[in-house]
């Protein structure tokens, strides 16, 4: 490590392992000094840290706090230090989920087959150039997260078109998001899993992969109608076909990492991000080898992901915060929400699952995270006291996750896309995403109803 490390930085990323090592400890051996552990560590990491966090996250995070332990206390009449503790220790699972993300998008940074996947999409014809990148969009975003997010945004920043920028922007966000219906990498399902125990990976899978088809296609109507007759030219360029050998290795590389990770899951009986806290270090080194070669010994490709992804680490501190903060407030409201006011309306399929993706779509579009949003739903108000499955609140709530991403300008998603494009994520937010959002929310929630009224649950 250079020597130029300021000392902070070095303690902030050795407590930030010490809490990952001690949350995975805990789920597996169930030794409660563990959790406590990562209790402290968490409150260190994020007082070392804070001064770094943009003053909106700090402040916003700040506000959900003192929200979750003012309704927690007043309503529920439970110790503010309780709240506070228990919000901490339920957070911990997420910081170890994305130190494991940080190892699959350090060798996916530089990998060859997936910059030429990058290169073919940017070169198809406007016929198929909409398929191309929603399905790169997809596919590389449901196992990279926002890494596949970054690597397909490059090509966005080059086009001079401003028109064609603003097509291409769109489709690979809306079709980037809506893996988060069903792809065990994005946190949308580990949330949806770890607050709605009584939901399976299978329930996931098989609702999720048809909400996320139906997306796809509302996004190609919406491009079509709201674009496509306002382009009057489109600058043909080569097809450059993707390599074979590229498109075999990106094939091999992506199913082992998910048979690894899903089987690991099934066989162990652990959650998915304890599983991939195992998984991520050890494919993200082999992974690197592989794209290294014979010619760098495996312990030198090895070192460089570590060294690569230990000198990220207190960038980590934006996510630890928030999610800190969400699960805080959702403990609050847990023990303080009134549910008497929540009965009356219990078993009204129809309205209880749009309400809830619009609700929680009203409150992105105000700056307030999914995570929030679905934590204190699911913390605050079970399934059995809306009188609906767990299944189809599970949907629900898969189903309008990523949508919320699209229409909040402090989320990751609008954040980075306001990088590559000449403009800010409050116009990709407010501008640019509500037509096709509201599209989607409604399709999405009439096959929630009809999965519902079908009793397919």
């Amino acid at each position: 490590m250079s020597a130029d490390i300021p000392p902070t930085a070095i303690l902030s990323r050795t407590i930030y392992l010490i809490v990952v090592v001690a949350a995975i400890g805990f789920v597996v051996f169930g030794w409660k000094p563990l959790q406590w552990l990562g209790v402290a560590g968490t409150i260190v990491f994020l007082g070392l840290e804070v001064r770094h966090i943009p003053l909106f996250q700090a402040l916003m995070a700040v506000l959900l706090v003192s929200v979750g332990i003012i309704v927690g206390v007043e309503l529920g009449d439970a110790d503010p230090v309780d709240i506070a503790l228990s919000g901490i220790a339920k957070a911990q699972i997420f910081l170890v989920l994305f130190f494991a993300i940080q190892w699959l998008q350090t060798p996916a940074s530089i990998s060859p087959a997936l910059h030429a996947v990058r290169r073919t999409v940017v070169s198809q014809p406007p016929g198929r150039r909409f398929l191309y990148l929603a399905a790169s969009g997809h596919i590389l975003g449901s196992v990279l997260n926002v890494a596949g997010l970054v690597l397909l945004s490059t090509m966005v920043e080059r086009q001079k078109d401003a028109l064609l920028q603003r097509r291409m922007a769109s489709a690979l966000m809306q079709n980037y998001i809506v893996a988060s219906t069903w792809s065990p990498f994005f946190i949308s399902v580990v949330v949806i899993l770890i607050a709605l125990p009584e939901l399976s990976w299978l329930d996931v899978v098989t609702g999720g992969l048809p909400m996320a088809l139906i997306a796809v296609g509302v996004s190609w109507l919406h491009d079509r109608i709201r674009y496509r007759p306002r382009a009057l030219s489109d600058v043909r360029f080569p097809s450059v076909p993707l390599e074979a050998p590229h498109g075999r290795n990106l094939t091999c590389v992506f199913a082992t990492l998910i048979v690894l990770v899903i089987g690991t899951v099934e066989w162990s009986g652990l959650s998915l991000p304890v599983v991939l806290g195992f998984v991520g270090p050890l494919f993200g080194m082999f992974w690197m080898a592989l794209i290294e070669g014979p010619t760098v010994p495996p312990w030198r490709s090895a070192w460089r992901v570590v060294r690569l992804v230990y000198g990220r680490i207190e960038g980590l501190r934006s996510e630890a915060l928030a999610f800190t903060a969400s699960s805080i407030v959702g403990v609050g409201f847990a023990t303080g929400f009134p549910m008497d006011a929540i009965v009356p309306f219990a078993g009204q399929g129809g309205w209880i699952i749009f309400g809830l993706i619009f609700a929680i779509l009203g409150l992105g579009f105000l700056g307030i995270h999914p995570l929030v949003s679905v934590i204190v739903i699911s913390e605050a108000v079970p399934p059995t006291v809306l009188g609906m499955p767990v299944q189809v609140v599970g949907l629900s709530l898969l189903g309008v996750w990523g949508l919320t991403t699209l229409v909040s300008p402090v989320s990751g998603t609008t954040l980075i896309m306001a990088r590559f494009v000449p403009a800010s994520s409050y116009t990709i937010a407010w501008r640019w995403s509500p037509p096709y959002t509201i599209l989607a929310a409604v399709a999405i929630g009439l096959f929630v109803y009809a999965v519902w009224r079908m009793e397919l649950y």
